[in-house]
């Protein structure tokens, strides 16, 4: 059985939702965003950064989003929600895969721990005001090649559409989606899939 742990408006949406689109059976233990459940010394030996997702699958335990919705891919997977290896599309969608965490989360990040996460003393608006500014340059690229298809490899929905959309999602949390129509379509898009409501409905 798998068991995914997870937390309100964190990455493990992601995780979440591409369990419910890949219709497998799974356990959800959901733990609030606090100190004291993700430093707990159980959780700690899941996942050692005191950080979500974290997930168990029989013998294998994972941390980091993308990496499990790779394994969840490459293992229950069967070809769905990824174009071909050997397809023109594939290096883009491991290009729009990896963009969403590696590239677009850290000012998103930045943004997120200088107006909620840090004590109030400890929160510097600059650093948040400049995390907003180069989120912003980054959706203004995405917008332009969101102009002319529904979706990031054009008419198919992947999984690099759930790595961007939960992106998306705190984008859309702090105001600066809005901004940007063709994105704010998209994320309406890929909100009505019945697994992204589902995913959403825990948080």
């Amino acid at each position: 059985m798998i068991t995914l742990y997870h937390a309100a408006n964190t990455r493990s949406l992601r995780v979440l939702w591409l369990l419910n689109e890949l219709g497998l059976e799974f356990e959800l233990k959901t733990l609030p965003f606090t100190p004291d459940a993700l430093k707990d010394p159980a959780y700690l030996k899941l996942n050692p950064f005191a950080r979500v997702p974290a997930l168990v699958d029989g013998d294998t335990g994972l941390f980091e989003s993308g990496a499990i919705l790779e394994y969840l891919l490459a293992t229950y997977g069967n070809g769905r929600l990824m174009p071909d290896t050997d397809s023109a599309q594939y290096g883009v969608y491991l290009q729009w895969f990896h963009f969403a965490e590696a590239t677009l989360m850290p000012p998103l990040s930045a943004i997120a721990q200088h107006t909620v996460i840090r004590p109030e003393d400890e929160r510097i608006p600059a650093v948040a005001e400049d995390g907003a500014k180069k989120v912003a340059e980054m959706l203004a690229v995405i917008e332009d090649t969101l102009s002319d298809k529904p979706y990031l490899l054009g008419d198919k929905f992947t999984a690099a559409d759930i790595m961007m959309g939960y992106s998306l999602h705190l984008a859309n949390l702090f105001g600066i989606l809005p901004n940007f129509p063709n994105l704010t379509a998209y994320w309406t898009r890929l909100q009505d899939r019945d697994a992204c409501k589902a995913a959403l409905a825990t948080t």
